[in-house]
């Protein structure tokens, strides 16, 4: 039994390592405890013992292997030295390659910037690009018909405006439109003129002969 009326922790910790035959060395490798802390605490140099959270574990281990109350050891000192606060210093290394609440937040942030970016740059393509037009009847220029009249036939985008000389033209919602085209004898030029809202013009000409 130890008796530890007026004595420091220093004394206490060599008294109890005295009665179980114990070696720093020893000591060490039961508890895991790095022989610095143990020199540290037998020289009662607590300024090199580990923040109190720490030092408090260390002291449980020491009073589990050398049969004493855990607890009377860690009052002893704490009135003996003020227990050091764990800190900003004081923490654990974090993982590298963790990311940080205020990472996590950037990033989620930044990949709703990109799909925004990527939404609207394909919504802008709807208003401010260019147009796409194709002209299925007639397919080229200078075709010869003997007939009065022709009926032209393509496709665009809906949203678009199609004209055919002028004259604007119905484009169905699946992009396809069609239009009966009277000619006259000899030369007939077709302007197909599509545009897009604030956006750009395309035109596509055909010449078609009538010979009757």
């Amino acid at each position: 039994m130890i008796n530890n009326q007026y004595k420091n922790l220093a004394e206490i910790f060599k008294e109890a390592m005295d009665l179980r035959g114990m070696t720093l060395e020893k000591l060490a490798d039961l508890s895991d405890i790095p022989e610095r802390y143990l020199k540290a605490l037998e020289g009662g140099d607590f300024k090199n013992l580990p923040p109190s959270p720490y030092a408090r574990g260390y002291l449980m281990k020491i009073a589990l292997i050398l049969n004493v109350d855990g607890e009377l050891l860690w009052q002893i000192y704490k009135k003996e030295n003020e227990p050091k606060v764990s800190g900003s210093l004081d923490r654990l290394p974090s993982n590298r390659f963790a990311f940080s609440p205020s990472k996590k937040k950037f990033i989620v942030l930044g990949i709703a910037a990109f799909f925004v970016i990527i939404y609207f740059g394909w919504r802008l393509a709807d208003f401010f690009g260019t147009p796409d037009l194709k002209i299925f009847n007639p397919a080229e220029n200078g075709v010869i018909l003997n007939s009065d009249s022709i009926k032209l036939s393509g496709w665009a985008n809906p949203a678009d405006k199609l004209t055919i000389n002028g004259e604007e033209t119905l484009i169905k919602e699946d992009g396809s439109f069609e239009k009966e085209f009277v000619l006259e004898a000899g030369f007939n030029t077709i302007e197909f003129k599509i545009k897009r809202f604030l956006g750009k013009e395309k035109k596509e000409i055909r010449q078609v002969i009538y010979q009757p």
